[in-house]
This record gives structure tokens, C-alpha cells and sequence, in this order.
């Protein structure tokens, strides 16, 4: 069982850094049950990171390299017979389900002409049938294309359309009285008459329950594999008059961002009371974790809340505060209770961690960047094997903006946009305020560092010099990468395509226009 909550800082956790003007006792019985990680790390946004968790990926290597986010003409972030670790544990023979925000891509159907003003009442959209390329290896799915934030403003059950019997609404920007409370809607579009806002995450927990339920009566004898991506805290924050339990919500705190965490609390203990009084929580893993960095602390509020800590930077960031995430793990009779892990490691490495702990393979070319944490999770003494750095991208438009390695507790970051360097030691400097880049004691660290980061990203520097290639005939050239370059569509097919990236990524791969813009 994963729970990813939205736009979630470690600050919005009370137990991090003592910076939270919230109450959360259900997330802080969680972790007086299994462990709380201080280290752990995602992408600086949302549907990157989505990638990242389900694909032990880093972004780029999935179909867009910002990352998919909604209905489009093309598919979903998956590339082509890549697999998900919904695909992993379903092969495994585990019932998969998914509930909430989606966030990967899928295509309209039946594919071709894309209304993006209708995409709920276009002529062009036939929503008798389902999503196209939505599936990523789910049983069952009910989610939303984006969350709460952006249209269409619609659930789709196992891809198909589900807008409650009712008709389709053209949405405008603006506040609606709903069943639950004060609905929201930030982005004009299409969607059901009846959505609301304020009961996304209780109608993403009955989903949840409902699944887990179907499960028992019909599949009792199999695992099952539930991945729940909550709408909390991302905009509008729209918290609902009272939870499903009758517990008050709204005006519990004096600004609506801290009513959404109040919520947000409330949601991750219902789950885990569905799984308790079912008799499954023993024998489930159960993860809480976030997509990226906390928001701007709240205004207009008496209360200190820093939803980041002392880190510095907040979502969209490459600062610590953007990319490192609360993360609980609670697994009873594996892991003990009560304890806490500062290594570092990343969302992706959620993917290999589970499969060696259910004892499954992981997929042929699936999970390349996902590094084990099983052994870790027992004794914080097992830390050998863990990954050395961990590297993150932030993409503006269709340029880079910036880059970020860490290495330990070291920590490079590589500003694109105006071609300067930063370094920090956190071990000494967490909250990122005293830059080393000039300190020529670590001249060398930091040339490593950067070599090492851009050869992890998507733009990996062009062999040096001549090579020699086997051309389709059988005869042997040499060349260099200019070859390539001055007959490029040509020349890139010429031999293995995989092979060609990997020689001249920059002229030959899959984002070298990309690429281009940091010549």
C-alpha cells in the first residue's frame, strides 16, 4: 500500500522538523510503528515523480522528459515496453489497484483530433470507449487525469468516463457550494456536474476500500498492491466541512492550507483503519509518502508553519526543500517500530526495494535506477549497497534550468540558465546557505560531481574521437560523432539506434534539439 500525498513537505510533518502547526496523530502512529526516513528524495514536481515512484526511473527516461501530465494526442510516460511496478507485482499474481490523481498521460479516444476547449462534449472524442494507452499495469484504476487542479474535472473508472449519471459542465474559475463544502475550481474546463472538490480524498478512500473489500471476497488467497495518490495539499485547497468519520475539517485551523493537511491526517488513518479492521495491516506494507517539496508557508495566519523546515527552497525547486520528501515505511514483523534512517535514497528506489522484499525479479529493462533499500529497512548497519548520489533535473519550457547531484552530503547544483555552479556540504550546512563553489579545496570533488551529473541526465557528453562503426552491410568505418552530425536522419539509423545514442547522445538522441540549447 503506497499513500502519496501532494505538494507535502517534511516541514508539514510534525515529526521532522518541529515545524508544524498541525496535529497528526494518525501519520505519527504510523511512524511509532515502523520508520521515518530523513533522507529520501523525488523530482521537484509532481508527474515526474509519479514516474519515478511506479517506474524506478529517473524522468528522462520515460517518453517526455518533463514528465506527462494529462489527456493528449500521444500516450502515456510509459515508453514502450517499459514496466511499472504495478506490472512487476501483477505478473507476481498480486491484484493492482490505483485511486486518485493519475498524472502519467493517457490518449483521448479514439485517438486523432484533440479539442482541448471540449474535452469532455467534443464531437472528435468518443467517451463510449475507454482511454487510450492508460494502461501501466493497474487491475483496477479510478483516478482522476490531474488531480484536482486542472480539467477535465471527471473520475475515469478502468478508463472509462464516470461522471455519476449525471451531465457534463463547462467549469468556470470560482467558488461553488457542494454536499462536502466551499468546491473549487482554479482552471476553466469541462467536467461532471456534480464534482466537488472538497470529497476527493473521501471518495478516493471508498475507491480504496471498495478495492480491498472485492479483494477479500473474491481473491482472498492473493497479494494485492493498492496505490492511493491523494489530492492533498495541492490548489485549490477546498477542505470539506466535516470528514467521512464526522470529524470537523474546515475553519479547524486558520487558514485553509492547514486545514488540508488536517485532512490529509485524517485520510491516511482511515486507510490504515480499513486495512487494521480487515486483518490485512499485518502483513501489508504500508507507505506515506509525497510527489515533491512542501508549498510557501501559509499567509494570513497567527500560527508559525514552515511547510519545508529549515530546508531551503519549496516545490519546483532543486534545493533540498523541492526535492526531499517525508517518507514512512511500516511493515510489521520486518522492520522494527519506532526508528528512523538518514541515508540517502530516492522514490525510484521504492521499485527494487519491494521487489526483493515480495522476492520477485524485477522486469528486463525496467527499474534502472532503483537501488534496493530491504536490508537497510531492518538495521540502519546495513547500509551497504545503497545508491552513492542521487540526480534531479528541473526543465524550464523546453530548456534546462538547472541540475542537482548529490553525492553523500555533498551537493552540486548546476544552474543552466546562467551557467553558475553551487556546492554545499550539508552535513555542516543543511539549509543551503554557505556556497563552496569557489573554495578550491573542492575543485576536484566538484568536477566529479559535474562529470557524474551529466552523465546521468539526458544530454550525456559525444564520444571523443574516432570509433569505428559496422555499418548494415558488414564493412567497417571509422567515424566521429561530426559523421553522424552532418547527415544526421540519415547516418543516427545507419546502425542500432541504441547503439548510435549512446556514441553521440547529443546528436543522435532522443532530446538532442533539447540538448542543443546548452552548446
Amino acid at each position: 500500500m503506497i499513500i502519496l500525498a501532494d505538494d507535502v513537505g517534511q516541514g508539514d510533518i510534525p515529526l521532522y522538523f518541529n515545524s508544524s502547526a498541525v496535529q497528526m496523530p494518525n501519520i505519527e502512529r504510523l511512524a511509532s510503528q515502523g520508520l521515518v526516513f530523513h533522507d529520501m528524495h523525488s523530482t521537484p514536481l509532481c508527474a515526474p515523480s509519479r514516474y519515478m515512484l511506479l517506474s524506478g526511473n529517473y524522468q528522462h527516461r520515460g517518453r517526455n522528459i518533463k514528465g506527462t501530465w494529462s489527456l493528449t494526442e500521444s500516450r502515456n510516460q510509459f515508453k514502450k515496453n517499459q514496466k511499472s511496478l504495478a506490472h512487476a507485482l501483477k505478473d507476481a499474481g498480486y491484484k493492482t489497484g490505483m485511486f486518485g490523481k493519475y498524472h502519467l498521460g493517457s490518449k483521448i479516444p479514439p485517438g486523432g483530433v484533440i479539442d482541448r476547449d471540449k474535452l469532455l462534449s467534443s464531437e472528435f472524442h468518443d467517451w463510449n470507449l475507454p482511454l487510450l494507452e492508460h494502461d501501466i499495469g493497474f487491475d483496477f484504476t479510478y483516478v482522476t487525469m490531474e488531480g484536482i487542479q486542472r480539467p477535465p474535472y471527471a473520475f475515469f473508472r478502468n478508463g472509462y468516463l464516470d461522471i455519476h449519471g449525471g451531465s457534463v459542465k463547462d467549469w468556470s474559475v470560482g467558488e461553488f457550494t457542494m454536499e462536502g463544502g466551499t468546491s473549487k475550481i482554479i482552471v476553466d474546463g469541462e467536467g461532471s456536474e456534480s464534482w466537488d472538490s472538497t470529497i476527493y480524498n473521501q471518495i478516493v478512500v471508498n475507491e480504496t476500500e471498495a478495492f480491498l473489500d472485492n479483494h477479500l471476497k473474491f481473491n482472498a488467497n492473493d497479494p494485492f498492491f493498492s496505490y492511493v495518490a491523494l489530492g492533498a495539499i495541492h490548489l485549490p485547497h477546498s477542505p470539506p466541512t466535516h470528514f467521512m468519520d464526522g470529524s470537523a475539517v474546515a475553519g479547524e485551523y486558520p487558514v485553509e492550507q492547514l486545514d488540508m493537511l488536517h485532512e490529509m491526517d485524517l485520510t491516511v488513518g482511515k486507510i490504515i483503519d480499513i486495512l487494521e479492521t480487515r486483518g490485512l495491516a499485518q502483513d501489508t506494507i504500508i507507505i506515506f509518502t509525497s510527489d515533491n517539496g512542501g508549498l510557501r508557508p501559509p499567509t494570513g495566519s497567527d500560527l508559525s508553519h514552515e511547510p519545508n523546515g529549515n530546508l531551503r527552497g519549496r516545490k519546483g525547486s532543486l534545493y533540498e526543500g523541492g526535492t526531499r520528501v517525508p517518507f514512512i515505511l511500516r511493515h510489521d514483523g520486518y522492520v522494527p517500530a519506532g526508528e528512523s534512517r538518514d541515508k540517502l535514497l530516492s522514490l525510484s528506489d521504492v521499485f527494487a526495494t519491494l521487489c526483493e522484499i515480495v522476492g520477485i525479479e524485477i522486469p528486463k529493462k525496467a527499474a534502472k535506477d532503483s537501488v534496493s533499500f530491504a536490508k537497510y529497512l531492518k538495521s540502519e548497519s546495513n547500509a551497504a549497497g545503497l545508491r552513492s548520489s542521487y540526480a534531479s533535473w528541473k526543465i524550464a519550457g523546453k530548456n534546462f534550468h538547472s541540475a542537482a547531484l548529490r553525492r553523500g552530503n555533498y551537493k552540486l547544483i548546476q544552474n543552466h540558465h546562467d551557467s553558475t555552479i553551487e556546492f554545499y556540504d550539508l552535513s555542516n550546512n543543511l539549509s543551503e546557505k554557505n556556497d563552496l563553489s569557489t573554495d578550491m579545496t573542492h575543485e576536484s570533488l566538484i568536477f566529479e560531481m559535474t562529470s557524474e551529473l551529466i552523465e546521468l541526465g539526458p544530454c550525456a557528453e559525444n564520444k571523443v574521437g574516432d570509433f569505428d562503426i559496422t555499418l548494415d552491410g558488414g564493412e567497417i568505418e571509422t567515424v566521429n560523432c561530426t559523421w553522424f552530425a552532418s547527415q544526421r536522419k540519415e547516418r543516427c539509423g545507419i546502425i542500432k539506434k541504441s547503439k548510435t545514442r549512446k556514441l553521440c547522445p547529443r546528436v543522435c538522441g532522443r532530446f538532442r534539439k533539447f540538448c542543443d540549447t546548452l552548446n
